[in-house]
């Protein structure tokens, strides 16, 4: 009984837990102004640009270019060519432009729909299916290795000129999760995860 009642709480801890980061789990970024511009709010919820505009977008195109089988009648050479211009204006990222809303989400949308165009044009080439299977992953774990570092780069960058520079235990950006976790009776994460990585740097 009391291995059961252990476990349950254990369940619940977690539940909590995860319930406490939920913001962030959406997000993806502190919620504080210098990262307002990376989120988008729906009803009471904020959501990640990139993630949740660029990979639906993603999914969503592969699959009707496939149903309506437009990867058939456009050659994988246009298909391939177009989506590296959509995809191209990624590079918009290092100009103040996608600082408008607007045009980030614009941005994200063309990213996504040309990294569908490049799949399907991939899959079209002639080449046995297990050719174009490991040039497909070639070629997207490049593009997505590239836009991680980019991305884990522009959040140490902001995060660096902040006052409350890498002290989690201080970030404004992580008060709501911090106050989640005192209201629930839990540790504070924030504060360990700060601690680590204080005690790395001293290492």
């Amino acid at each position: 009984m009391k291995s059961k009642e252990k476990k349950r709480n254990k369940l619940s801890e977690t539940f909590l837990i995860i319930k406490s980061f939920g913001s962030f789990l959406l997000r993806h970024h502190p919620e504080c102004e210098n990262f307002k511009g990376h989120a988008i709010k729906f009803r009471k919820y904020e959501f990640c640009i990139g993630c949740f505009i660029g990979y639906p977008t993603s999914f969503i195109s592969i699959i009707i270019l496939g149903v309506f089988k437009l990867n058939e009648s456009i050659p994988s050479n246009y298909l391939i060519n177009f989506g590296i211009l959509f995809m191209s204006t990624f590079f918009l990222s290092f100009t103040r432009v996608t600082k408008i809303k607007t045009i980030k989400i614009i941005q994200k949308i063309f990213i996504g729909f040309g990294s569908a165009l490049i799949f399907w044009g991939i899959f079209s080439l002639n080449f046995p299916f297990f050719t174009n299977f490991i040039i497909f992953f070639l070629v997207f774990s490049a593009i997505l290795t590239f836009l991680n570092i980019y991305h884990a780069y522009g959040l140490y960058n902001t995060c660096k000129k902040c006052e409350s520079q890498f002290k989690w235990g201080q970030c404004s950006g992580f008060e709501a999760i911090r106050n989640k976790l005192k209201k629930y009776d839990l540790p504070n994460l924030i504060v360990d995860i700060e601690f680590r990585s204080k005690s790395k740097k001293e290492k």
